[in-house]
């Protein structure tokens, strides 16, 4: 039987509860003003640390400040890679043209997909249980979304003020 976690997210909120089996056993939170980010599951602490908002680099530790590894973002094509210390690196992109769906597998052991609809969502897959691998799925796709609305913005400033 295939194991299902399920997840929510505000509308203009960036923090994330995930639920297993009905229950809360995690929880992924971004500081507002930039791309940092703590996310919590089974009691382990993991820290996303990005130096600015378009760095293409962001690292990862614990709690005890050790270096678990990197997460080398690509704008140009919505992908990523995750290299973590002496295990195989996760690949994550997205699965469809809406950007409602994606996935992050090592193309081994660990295959997981995500479906997101109305700040609510689903993950399924292989290895499923592997938390870290999870919440990073989530990391990735809030980072994407938070460079998305930027650009909007951005765009949206430059008709305007070209307008005036």
């Amino acid at each position: 039987m295939e194991k299902v976690v399920n997840w929510t997210k505000g509308i203009f909120d960036s923090s994330y509860q995930i639920f297993c089996n009905g229950q809360i056993c995690g929880n992924l939170m971004f500081e507002t003003w930039n791309n940092n980010a703590i996310g919590i599951m089974s009691q382990k602490n993991y820290h996303f640390k990005c130096s600015g908002w378009f760095n293409t680099i962001t690292t990862i530790y614990d709690d005890q400040h050790f270096n678990l590894g990197t997460i080398q973002f690509n704008f140009w094509q919505l992908k990523a890679v995750v290299n973590l210390k002496n295990e195989t690196p996760l690949s994550w992109n997205y699965t469809n043209g809406w950007l409602s769906q994606w996935s992050i597998s090592n193309y081994q052991n660990t295959h997981l997909q995500y479906k997101a609809k109305n700040g609510t969502g689903t993950v399924s897959g292989q290895n499923i249980d592997h938390e870290f691998t999870l919440i990073v799925g989530l990391y990735i796709k809030e980072f994407f979304a938070r460079i998305l609305v930027a650009f909007i913005m951005f765009v949206a400033i430059m008709v305007v003020i070209r307008g005036v």
